[in-house]
């Protein structure tokens, strides 16, 4: 998670030097000479990091190593927020002292204004803050030295997936080896027949057929191309597997090679123009599997040189982007749903029990129970299936199924190898900060609704959305990224909500693998609490907790003496779902949180303690029945985000509120204080 924060780090040593020479505030002296080293250090490091992040799931070495630069980089965001922090705070208190003094005093107090001004602007050095600055520097130039081991490529000399090979797919399928697909196998069939004649279209359709990795395009795809109407209805089929990157000319020698014409042509164009001549006049059937490019200009030659086709000819697309699908002008798009708990547990008992014999445990009433719960948690996704039923073969007892049902599927070292690179794929083609979006909703439950405009405030309180230009409002950056997360099927079951006739809301859900994925990628970084019976039985207990940035709470508020956590770490913290109780000593320990959801906890009264927490930028107290504010609030000097609605006993807020900048200023600030 460091090539986000990394760049962000660099960008802000230069931005609070330069802001403590432009305010005159002498707060932190002597060291230039550090921070230049550590901006350095950084930038050194900036360009091993994607080779690094790269290696992370397959050398432990390596992730322990960047578990260390994030701890570094962490504390030094938490430095420069508490150093820009009280450079504010200076400046106030300056501003606020000559205001104190009266205008017909002036002439006389005249001759006093250098020492005045040098009592106002000379503050007392912060050495706490210039202690901790050559503590990071120190901690980095070990840093630096460990990296040496790894021999780390500088980027761009390596591929994006070099670790991940995606696997090259075939018209080839076994139709019985096949559950759950024969609706959208006639939708689909319905589609490429009869719609381009029997409405009038003309001229080329694409159909594209848009789904999660491992939710079965391919196959469904495979059963539309062997199918025996199909065969005949077109004069020409050809099957390509695309892929990624997306190579022009070798798809371009697959295409006529298909065909059954020769191709020893070496430039695009000469490719393009045979594959014209070949397809022109003609119903054909082109299928173009697993396509992930979304740019136009790769695009458009082979769409150009098809379009003379037949009336009646289909190019089927597979994707696992809704922006391809528009990209590539899709006539119709088929959303693959998700197969049944039924069909998965025929596709995992398929496997599961092929070539076991009678005296096995095939057939065991104990062991098909367990099977269709474990069914269950692949949650229609037929790759999950197939890979828990490979993993079944193995299992000869009922305790071994027992253990599988009782895991989640993140922590079965067989599942991630065969789940997870297919998932790591569609994340390794993101930015790094539609990474961080992503992996970040791992804090959320499974199954659980989340609130997009929520979600997104997160996303901006975490740092993780960047404006591109100055004064662009980070909500908008912000929906781009959920809108570029969701049309790559990172979440699913959109829709809207009207929240009391006043606003719509968008709630959406992740797929419970997907949010396993999540949770892999943050296992080092994330402490996610289920409740108190999976405390009690250990989960929790374990070192990342020690270590956590992200925790949810979902336990009591008994459980909370007992936790593991190093509060002073954390990040973020929600209480969910609503109606947890949380103690009030809570605001004491959370001195580097920068979101804080605590809606329907039962609070009563919030601490003056709360003023502290000077890095919070999200701050969710709503449905709570507390009856005033402490003027300690207007303390959150980064504060963006202060949610307070259905607070039905609040009577009034403090004058003093409007003084906090970012809540009133920033792109993207949010004051919902709604009463009904």
């Amino acid at each position: 998670m460091a090539e986000l924060i990394v760049p962000k780090i660099i960008d802000q040593l230069s931005d609070v030097l330069v802001k403590q020479f432009g305010e005159k505030v002498n707060l932190v002296m002597g060291v230039e000479e550090e921070v230049a080293n550590i901006s350095s250090k950084l930038a050194t490091i900036e360009k091993v990091l994607h080779d690094a992040e790269r290696r992370r799931l397959k050398e432990e070495p390596v992730g322990i190593w960047l578990e260390k630069l994030e701890d570094i980089t962490y504390e030094m965001d938490n430095v420069l927020d508490e150093w820009n922090f009280k450079i504010h705070r200076a400046k106030n208190e300056g501003t606020h002292q000559n205001a104190r003094i009266q205008p017909t005093l002036w002439i006389k107090v005249r001759s006093l204004i250098p020492s005045l001004c040098s009592c106002l602007k000379q503050v007392p050095v912060r050495s706490d803050i210039a202690q901790k600055i050559k503590k990071i520097n120190e901690q980095l130039e070990l840093t630096l030295k460990e990296a040496d081991q790894f021999k780390f490529i500088s980027s761009g000399g390596i591929p994006d997936s070099q670790d991940f090979k995606r696997i090259m797919t075939t018209s080839i399928i076994d139709e019985s080896e096949i559950y759950g697909r024969e609706a959208d196998k006639n939708a689909l069939l319905d589609q490429v027949l009869s719609k381009s004649s029997s409405q009038g279209r003309k001229g080329v359709q694409v159909i594209s057929i848009v789904g999660v990795g491992g939710s079965g395009k391919t196959t469904l795809a495979q059963l539309l191309f062997n199918n025996d109407k199909v065969k005949n209805h077109f004069e020409l089929r050809n099957w390509i597997c695309v892929s990624d990157p997306f190579d022009q000319k070798r798809i371009a020698k697959a295409i006529l090679e298909n065909a059954g014409k020769s191709s020893q042509e070496s430039e695009l164009d000469p490719l393009i123009q045979r594959i014209k001549e070949t397809f022109s006049g003609k119903r054909f059937l082109l299928v173009l599997d697993d396509v992930w490019t979304e740019e136009d200009s790769k695009l458009k030659p082979f769409k150009d040189s098809l379009k003379d086709g037949a009336s009646g000819s289909v190019i089927l697309v597979t994707t696992r982007s809704q922006r391809v699908a528009r990209v590539m002008g899709s006539t119709d798009t088929h959303r693959l749903s998700l197969i049944s708990d039924s069909d998965c547990w025929l596709i995992m008992q398929r496997i599961a029990f092929d070539g076991r014999s009678k005296d096995s445990i095939w057939g065991c009433k104990k062991v098909e129970s367990i099977g269709e719960k474990i069914a269950k948690k692949c949650k229609g996704l037929p790759l999950a299936a197939k890979t828990m039923g490979s993993l079944l073969r193995f299992k000869d007892t009922v305790q071994q199924w027992q253990n599988i049902l009782d895991s989640e599927i993140w922590q079965l070292e067989e599942a991630t190898m065969e789940l997870f690179p297919l998932l790591y794929l569609s994340y390794n083609e993101l930015s790094p900060e539609l990474k961080h979006c992503f992996s970040y909703c791992a804090v959320f439950p499974k199954d659980h609704s989340i609130f997009v405009e929520e979600l997104i405030g997160m996303w901006i309180a975490e740092g993780y959305v960047r404006p591109r230009r100055r004064g662009e409002r980070l909500e908008l950056v912000g929906h781009e990224y959920f809108d570029n997360l969701a049309m790559r099927s990172f979440f699913q079951e959109l829709r809207k909500v009207e929240f009391f006739l006043v606003h719509d809301f968008t709630l959406c859900k992740m797929h419970d693998i997907v949010h396993d994925f999540a949770q892999f990628l943050r296992k080092n970084e994330l402490c996610h609490v289920l409740d108190g019976i999976d405390y009690e039985q250990g989960i929790g207990r374990n070192s990342s907790s020690e270590r956590a940035r992200h925790l949810t709470w979902l336990g009591t508020e008994r459980m909370f003496s007992s936790l593991v956590v190093d509060f002073g770490r954390l990040r973020s913290f929600f209480a969910l779902p609503r109606g947890r109780v949380v103690p009030q000593d809570l605001f004491c320990s959370l001195k580097c949180v920068r979101t804080l959801a605590l809606c329907d906890c039962e609070i009563v009264e919030i601490p003056a303690e709360i003023g502290s927490l000077i890095h919070l930028r999200h701050l969710d107290l709503s449905w709570n029945p507390f009856v005033t504010l402490p003027e300690a609030i207007c303390d959150l000097y980064y504060l963006e985000t202060f949610d307070i609605t259905m607070c039905r006993k609040l009577s009034c807020l403090s004058q003093r509120i409007e003084g906090l900048v970012h809540l009133s200023s920033s792109p993207g600030a949010t004051l919902m204080i709604w009463q009904f």
